[in-house]
């Protein structure tokens, strides 16, 4: 299931895979019968899915089948799934995950919406010069062509494209640590566009966490699995940094009160979900707090983008104009 960049699609389309597997386990199928009546988007995904079927018929249980599959299914998922076949709870499970993946599915997709104008706006001021030009060129009987009109437009554009593909491909969760976690930090410098991701990546964070806790795996690992799941290299070495003192005998809200890496309120409802023994509860209040922020952030992060954008094309378009008047005026002149 895995690509070369992760999408809203690729992104749903494992969720609703999780998801036919939870129904198909809730009618009581077994798990070899119920990978035979999914439908895989893909001939890889299919593929992957015939070979898992005849290592369980050979035998073997889902999980085993799973070990060498880490280029198909991330870590967080062939944990969760070991963890729901241990304990019997297997159709929880594939309910989490079809959930997990869901709701980063439709984020994903609400930020590209939100950023959908902007970004049309920038397109239409770097193409402006060219329109300006081909234009003129028509109006003037000029023997500018199309592709000469519009070439430094296609070039600018073609970067930018290049740039923002490599960005995403080098941020994508498999890709090296180092690089991703100065990529973040980068990131997190940008104004009310970091404060944003870092609460959605909280809410990703709890979720897992959740989710893992839910599936029967122990407090230590995840921790672990959880800050790798919230896709965050920042978060993986916070967490990384204070787990050695869970060894030590200390609880997960005790080494947090030690370090300030994670927000307060995030620390303190975590604690008194633990000392309550309502951890759940405050899990999914936390993954659902930090969700609602992030989003709200990100919209008007979006809006002031999208003010901006606009200012900057209604200064170029005047611009533009007026340098283009000024331009046929000189050449009136200079003709009469």
């Amino acid at each position: 299931m895995a690509s070369l960049i992760e999408t809203p699609r690729s992104f749903r389309a494992r969720s609703e895979f999780y998801h036919q597997l939870g129904a198909l386990q809730q009618a009581g199928i077994g798990v070899a019968q119920s990978l035979q009546q999914t439908a895989p988007p893909n001939q890889r995904d299919r593929q992957h899915v015939r070979e898992i079927i005849d290592r369980l018929n050979a035998g073997e249980t889902f999980s085993e089948s799973l070990e060498s599959r880490e280029s198909w299914l991330p870590t967080f998922d062939r944990m969760m799934i070991q963890a729901g076949e241990t304990g019997g709870r297997l159709d929880d499970t594939f309910r989490i995950l079809s959930d997990h993946y869901a709701q980063r599915s439709a984020l994903i997709r609400d930020v590209l919406m939100r950023l959908a104008y902007p970004v049309f706006i920038l397109h239409f001021i770097i193409l402006m010069p060219g329109l300006i030009s081909y234009g003129a060129s028509l109006l003037g009987g000029g023997d500018v062509g199309f592709v000469g009109a519009f070439l430094s437009s296609l070039l600018t554009l073609g970067a930018l494209y290049a740039a923002v593909f490599l960005l995403l491909y080098l941020g994508q969760a498999n890709r090296g640590f180092t690089l991703r976690y100065w990529l973040e930090k980068l990131w997190h410098r940008v104004p009310m566009f970091g404060p944003a991701l870092k609460e959605l990546k909280l809410s990703r964070l709890s979720f897992a966490l959740y989710a893992l806790l839910n599936a029967g795996v122990n407090i230590r690992e995840a921790w672990e699995n959880a800050a790798n799941a919230s896709g965050s290299p920042w978060l993986a070495t916070s967490v990384r940094a204070w787990l050695p003192e869970l060894d030590r005998g200390l609880l997960p809200s005790e080494a947090l009160k030690l370090r300030n890496d994670l927000p307060t309120t995030f620390r303190d409802l975590y604690a008194s979900g633990e000392v309550s023994g309502q951890l759940d509860d405050s899990l999914e209040r936390l993954a659902k707090l930090y969700h609602e922020e992030g989003t709200r952030h990100l919209k008007s992060a979006a809006g002031v983008a999208t003010g901006l954008v606009y200012g900057a094309v209604v200064i170029a378009v005047a611009f533009i104009v007026i340098r283009f008047w000024m331009n046929y005026y000189n050449s009136a002149l200079n003709a009469f």
